[in-house]
């Protein structure tokens, strides 16, 4: 409501005085801003979203009619709305479309690094299926059961990052951010233009991903290609 009537908003999840300090919150963002609006509009043009990675991941998912959300680190006018030390832009996919399988191999939010001990999560019809893996996947999968709602398992977002000076694996927002990652929300996505209120909206990270575009590659482990 606040953003709605004028104010400007920042989240700074998890932050550190490091992280205020070096690593990505030492990025040019508006450089970062500019490259987002760029893949942002072809995003916004697309019918549908893919990402790859060597490691496993291939997952798509049908985005035809949903907004792109800007959180590039620019929030300078009213309304805007940044997540510092992050810049991403990102979109919900529409519910019940999202299929395959992604390998989480940088961080899940609240679970912790998962570096040395990669999540795969199987998505079919839009909802995570399956959760592969270790004690790590042990534990994304205790969270999830134990919020006890269908929704919490909603694949919720394709989220692109941008800041090419974020340190991987130094915190969560870096992560999220870093040029060459792509992230997925798991649980809520109405805050994103999507319909599912869930109990959570988890992120899990993953790095050199080839993101394409209605099966055109627009970005290869971090360069873009429009």
């Amino acid at each position: 409501q606040a953003i709605q009537n004028g104010a400007r908003g920042c989240t700074m999840c998890d932050v550190t005085e490091d992280s205020l300090c070096t690593g990505g919150i030492l990025a040019d963002y508006e450089e970062c801003d500019r490259v987002g609006r760029l893949l942002g509009e072809k995003v916004a043009q697309s019918k549908e979203i893919r990402v790859r990675t060597a490691r496993g991941t291939d997952i798509c998912g049908q985005i035809e009619g949903r907004e792109v959300q800007y959180e590039t680190g620019m929030f300078g006018n009213p309304g805007d709305f940044a997540s510092l030390p992050n810049s991403e832009i990102n979109i919900s996919p529409i519910e019940g479309t999202s299929e395959g399988k992604a390998v989480i191999d940088v961080r899940i939010m609240s679970v912790g690094v998962t570096r040395d001990q990669p999540v795969t999560l199987i998505v079919k019809d839009g909802l995570v299926r399956d959760i592969q893996g270790g004690s790590m996947a042990e534990q994304f999968g205790e969270i999830l059961a134990g919020l006890k709602d269908e929704s919490a398992y909603n694949f919720a977002e394709f989220g692109i990052g941008l800041n090419p000076v974020a340190r991987r694996y130094a915190t969560n927002q870096e992560d999220l951010g870093t040029l060459g990652n792509v992230h997925h929300g798991i649980g809520s996505n109405y805050a994103i233009g999507g319909k599912v209120k869930a109990p959570c909206h988890i992120d899990g990270t993953y790095k050199d991903a080839i993101v394409e575009l209605d099966g055109k590659v627009v970005m290869d482990c971090g360069k873009v290609l429009i």
